[in-house]
């Protein structure tokens, strides 16, 4: 699947999934909200995730916010 985004778009979220997979950010979050406005969307991210070896988590905080946590450990939900 082909999902086109802007070039700031892929920059964005490159530069986020690089720290991830790099090392340099064991473990980071971005809100849904700043993904769908700044990084191209879920599904775009979802696709350099992927190219780049990490695993993205959809969760949401105690505030209700939707959020992306990206490691290039796999998450394992225990209850």
């Amino acid at each position: 699947m082909n999902v086109p985004t802007s070039e700031a778009a892929i920059q964005w979220a490159t530069a986020w999934l690089d720290g991830v997979a790099d090392g340099s950010n064991t473990m980071s979050q971005r809100k849904l909200a700043s993904i769908e406005t700044r990084g191209g969307g879920l599904e775009a991210v979802k696709l350099l995730a992927e190219q780049k070896g990490v695993h993205l988590l959809l969760l949401e905080d105690d505030r209700g916010d939707a959020l992306v946590a990206a490691s290039t450990k796999p998450f394992e939900v225990i209850c």
